[in-house]
């Protein structure tokens, strides 16, 4: 297997501080957050109440590529997750494409969930839709500093937010059922909304589920990473897809789907029409919860994966500085605090919301392929977790993100073009040569081969 940081100095900079239940919080804290209480609404007003259903088959699909992260994570437990697998098996252009991409999927995402934040608090400021940009650039700066304190700060106030809004959100279901009105749920289908319709929504809602590549950024983080990290991808997904289905049958099912088909704050709307505008506010703080627990999660990732990217030199080596005292890589923090501040700035939440798809779908088709790559050339570590059906799912989940990309909106298309461009250039103008180099240099110095 190439390394490209020998594990003993990896523990040595990052503190292994989560366990499966930090682990899960990390990969819950991004799920559980713009998926279900922003852009549920906008994907309602794509297909209607078979919103649920679309949930589902997301949550399904998602599975194939979640059980192989698991594992690829089990024989490569190392800090950036998808990008650090790709580069340890296939190593090269597709390894920095699939690092680009998450980083661009985490970056962007971050800006989506910051943006949502600003949404339930722009409610309580007169005339408040003019400072949501600037609202979220005051919480992306709070979780820079979060983020830069420690990694248990992070895992610590996710748990507390991902309990707040569970409560919240299991109550709103709880609450919710008993307040269905059936004929909400036909027809089934939005008008003129067939199979291309219900692929776009798949498409769209699909950051929803991403949480389980947050996990595996973080690996160098986790105790015993060959056996929570696996489990907490699971948890993840599991608990994930459960939770939207039983909520969007609750949106479609108590108001018609038009009326929360215009709306960024879904949950919050849905419940002031059952219990008030009192339930308003309550809607509101589970929202903000929620996609500031996702931010925190995504920023976490991001870094991690930039840190990684200097570790190996596709990006500028003074990207893998670990704070000694603080055990967090603040150079890695500062570009995404910048980069993620840019994206906010566009306040459209459903361009930033396909943009990060695009990158995760694309970064995630590479790590399905690095799958079989792993196996092929005997890479995986004995008696760890061991994708069943080899290699039909390592396929399927390749097969499944490219075929989702299409479609995403045709502006997204060509931002993600125009992205993907700058990212080969990037390439190579600077880190193909560098990272071959460094890669020649841990063959020489420590006896690695490299595949």
């Amino acid at each position: 297997m190439t390394e490209t940081i020998d594990d003993e100095q990896a523990s040595g900079k990052f503190g292994r501080h989560l366990g499966l239940v930090g682990a899960t919080n990390i990969g819950l804290g991004a799920m559980l957050g713009g998926g279900i209480y922003v852009i549920s609404g906008t994907a309602a007003g794509m297909i209607g109440p078979a919103l649920v259903f679309a949930y589902f088959f997301t949550g399904v699909l998602a599975m194939f590529t979640a059980v192989n992260y698991a594992e690829i994570a089990s024989s490569i437990p190392k800090q950036g997750g998808g990008y650090t697998f790709a580069h340890d098996t296939v190593g090269g252009l597709p390894a920095f494409l699939a690092g680009w991409f998450l980083m661009i999927g985490n970056i962007v995402a971050c800006g989506l969930y910051a943006l949502a934040v600003a949404h339930t608090l722009v409610v309580f400021i007169p005339d408040g839709t003019q400072y949501i940009a600037l609202i979220a650039l005051i919480i992306i700066a709070i979780t820079f500093v979060t983020n830069t304190v420690s990694v248990k700060s992070v895992s610590g106030i996710l748990g507390i937010l991902n309990i707040a809004q569970a409560i919240i959100l299991f109550t709103f279901v709880a609450i919710g059922l008993l307040f269905i009105d059936p004929s909400n749920l036909t027809p089934i289908f939005a008008e003129n909304a067939g199979l291309p319709a219900f692929m776009s929504t798949v498409s769209f809602i699909y950051i929803s589920f991403v949480g389980f590549e947050l996990v595996t950024s973080a690996s160098e983080e986790v105790k015993e990473p060959a056996k929570n990290v696996p489990r907490a991808i699971f948890l993840t997904v599991a608990i994930g897809t459960g939770v939207y289905m039983a909520a969007s049958l609750v949106l479609v099912g108590v108001v018609p789907f038009t009326v929360v088909a215009e709306t960024f704050t879904p949950i919050a709307d849905v419940f002031a029409v059952m219990l008030g505008q009192g339930a308003l506010i309550l809607g509101l703080a589970g929202m903000a919860a929620s996609n500031y627990a996702a931010l925190n999660a995504t920023f976490l990732a991001g870094a991690r994966i930039v840190y990684s990217m200097g570790r190996d030199r596709f990006l500028p080596k003074s990207f893998d500085r670990v704070n000694d005292r603080l055990k967090t890589p603040i150079p890695a923090l500062i570009l995404v605090l910048i980069l993620v501040s840019l994206f906010a700035l566009s306040a459209d939440v459903v361009l930033v919301a396909q943009l990060a798809v695009f990158g995760y779908l694309i970064a995630q088709a590479i790590v399905n392929f690095s799958v079989i790559i792993l196996r092929r050339k005997g890479l995986s570590v004995p008696g760890t977790f061991k994708a069943p059906l080899f290699p039909v799912l390592p396929l399927v989940g390749f097969g499944i993100c490219l075929l989702l990309i299409p479609s995403l909106d045709y502006f997204v298309l060509q931002l993600g073009g125009l992205l993907t461009l700058i990212g080969f250039l990037v390439f190579l103008i600077y880190g193909w040569k560098r990272n071959k180099a460094h890669v020649d240099w841990l063959n020489g110095e420590n006896g690695i081969t490299h595949p």
